[in-house]
């Protein structure tokens, strides 16, 4: 039971803050690497959208706003079979004049209805562009966002750019610890991207070499298969700071764990089917990334339970295993009170981070047991008000969620 005790520990310990501390000390033993910077590389965008008759309209003119070159671009929107009134404000606004000048540079596509993964496997082949750039029609752009992405094609050892995702806040505390959240994933992709190990990025802002890419399939996420497919290539997946998209996630409890768990569903089942990539023994330091970034995420929560566990048992045990059991209990009476608070619209920091941590693991606790009992998800993200929950469910009957954790 102590070797339980201290291997959960342990396992938590480095999980959360090992892991990154680690990162950082190897990224500061070998120092900045200078790398070619490529000009202006003829650039797709491909925008996959179902159902999006609110959110289309300002995500074009966001994205036909952007500073980069109008002759080496193109925008491509892949509708995949889209039931309202979609396909029509697209064409709409070609035909009133609201998008000048971007006849040339603007296409559209109608797919049968599949999936997000699978209306971009249809998509891709007919984009023009040698680098396409994947996003979706509830982010926003930076100005500089795809001239900050690729510009790093110009190393021919780069094979994917992901860029650096900012949280609109709306004050509660699960909107302000998914924005921390946030900030600890982006600290570990940028460490990660300097020693050459990244393997994830963000599918609302994503560069890839049209050349690398290989169709996947419906129920893995564009933002797990893709970089680590590029990545096992032996190509270099970069994580760039100054290409920025804005967006909001669910900060309802239900949205929340909701989205949670499927994001780790749809992760887990991207992540295992290419474990004949991650060979510990012919890929070495791509499956310690992998296992250390996001396995044992995944596995905290059943971490946590087994700690909790194996220190009832060894309360008889003396002091240190009495006063730990205590602080587990202290942390976890915070996580109620957090939760009490976030039920009556109270704000207490950090009770309010606690039971957001709990909340988050409590998905991540169901994402595993729903992957282990073979469920597939094909739908789109949601912010908790879509109307691709309404209009695209699959079999979870819930909005899905792009971003990876």
């Amino acid at each position: 039971m102590k070797t339980l005790f201290f291997f959960c520990l342990g396992t938590l310990v480095y999980a959360w803050a090992g892991y990154l501390l680690l990162l950082a000390a190897l990224s500061w033993c070998k120092g900045r690497r200078e790398e070619k910077r490529s000009k202006s590389p003829f650039v797709t965008v491909l925008l996959t959208v179902r159902n999006e008759e609110q959110t289309i309209e300002g995500r074009m003119k966001n994205l036909l706003s952007l500073d980069y070159p109008a002759d080496r671009c193109e925008i491509l929107v892949a509708s995949d079979g889209s039931t309202d009134q979609t396909e029509r404000i697209v064409e709409g606004m070609f035909q009133n004049g609201k998008l000048p000048g971007a006849i040339p540079k603007v296409r559209m596509i109608r797919v049968e209805a599949g999936g997000k993964s699978l209306a971009q496997n249809r998509a891709i082949p007919h984009a023009k562009g040698e680098i396409i750039v994947l996003t979706d029609a509830r982010s926003r752009f930076d100005r500089s966002a795809i001239k900050a992405l690729v510009r790093h094609f110009g190393d021919r050892r780069t094979g994917c750019v992901s860029g650096r995702l900012m949280l609109r806040r709306d004050g509660s505390s699960i909107g302000e610890s998914h924005c921390f959240y946030w900030r600890y994933e982006m600290l570990l992709r940028k460490l990660e991207s300097r020693l050459g190990l990244l393997h994830t990025a963000s599918g609302m802002i994503m560069a890839f070499r049209k050349d690398l890419f290989r169709s996947f399939e419906a129920r893995h996420g564009d933002d797990c298969v893709i970089p680590l497919d590029i990545a096992a290539m032996g190509y270099r997946v970069v994580h760039e700071e100054s290409a920025i998209v804005f967006d909001q996630f669910p900060t309802s409890m239900n949205g929340e764990l909701e989205a949670r768990a499927r994001m780790t569903l749809r992760n887990i089942a991207g992540t295992f089917s290419r474990m004949h990539l991650l060979n510990p023994f012919r890929n070495p330091m791509l499956f310690a990334a992998v296992f250390s970034h996001k396995i044992l995420r995944w596995l905290t929560p059943y971490f946590m339970l087994l700690l909790f566990a194996a220190n009832c048992f060894l309360l008889p045990e003396g002091r240190f295993y009495m006063g730990f059991f205590y602080m587990q209990t202290a942390f976890y009476c915070l996580g109620i009170i957090g939760y009490a608070a976030e039920k009556i619209r109270v704000r207490i920091p950090v009770a309010g981070q606690v039971f957001s941590f709990l909340l988050a693991n409590a998905g991540f606790f169901l994402g595993v047991l729903k992957a282990a009992g073979g469920r597939k998800v094909t739908s789109y993200r949601n912010t908790g008000e879509s109307a691709n929950a309404r209009g695209h469910k699959d079999a979870d009957g819930l909005g899905a969620r792009n971003a990876q954790g």
